[in-house]
């Protein structure tokens, strides 16, 4: 036989159940949409590699970047980046840094290229019994031309050399907003 005390034994352990399991349900859906919101940005972030990668804009950066033309590079990729709050590196260098202070949630992407730092223009420079190639680089055959430590040897040509074949790595850190 039923009592009212045994009712009520079972309807105070019903409710702590379903408490339970409310509670249980909320923290899942919540880890499940953060789960989501990261699958999310990384593969935007993904994305967004692929086709600076895909399209040149990655390797002209990194050259760039390596002419000391830095905020040309900074330039060309902010342009391309659709995020709020990232930083971007380029072989452990910062180059953008827009993370608004914002450290946690982070989302890490890394493209590797594998490209010639050291190529461009240099001068061959002398005269007949001494010939010397530049140390500086240029990004254009005018600008090697006309450098004026170079211009009064006897023997002053640009040429397009490739040094060493190199890899940079591109790091994309992505918070969420």
């Amino acid at each position: 036989m039923i009592n009212s005390i045994d009712l009520a034994i079972g309807t105070a352990i019903l409710l702590i159940g379903m408490a339970y399991w409310t509670v249980s349900v909320v923290e899942h859906n919540n880890n499940y949409v953060d789960i989501i919101k990261s699958d999310y940005v990384f593969d935007k972030g993904i994305s967004t590699m692929e086709h600076l990668s895909e399209d040149g804009t990655l390797q002209d950066a990194v050259l760039l970047y390596y002419f000391n033309k830095t905020n040309e590079a900074k330039e060309l990729l902010e342009e391309r980046i659709p995020f709020k709050n990232y930083l971007l590196y380029i072989d452990n260098h910062l180059l953008i840094n827009k993370s608004a202070g914002e450290n946690h949630k982070d989302v890490y992407i890394l493209a590797v290229l594998t490209l010639n730092r050291s190529e461009g223009w240099y001068v061959i420079y002398g005269n007949e019994n001494d010939i010397n190639i530049s140390k500086e680089r240029f990004m254009d055959y005018d600008e090697a031309y006309n450098y004026q430590k170079y211009v009064n040897y006897e023997i002053h040509m640009p040429v397009y050399l490739s040094k060493n074949i190199t890899s940079s790595r591109v790091e994309l850190y992505i918070f969420e907003n």
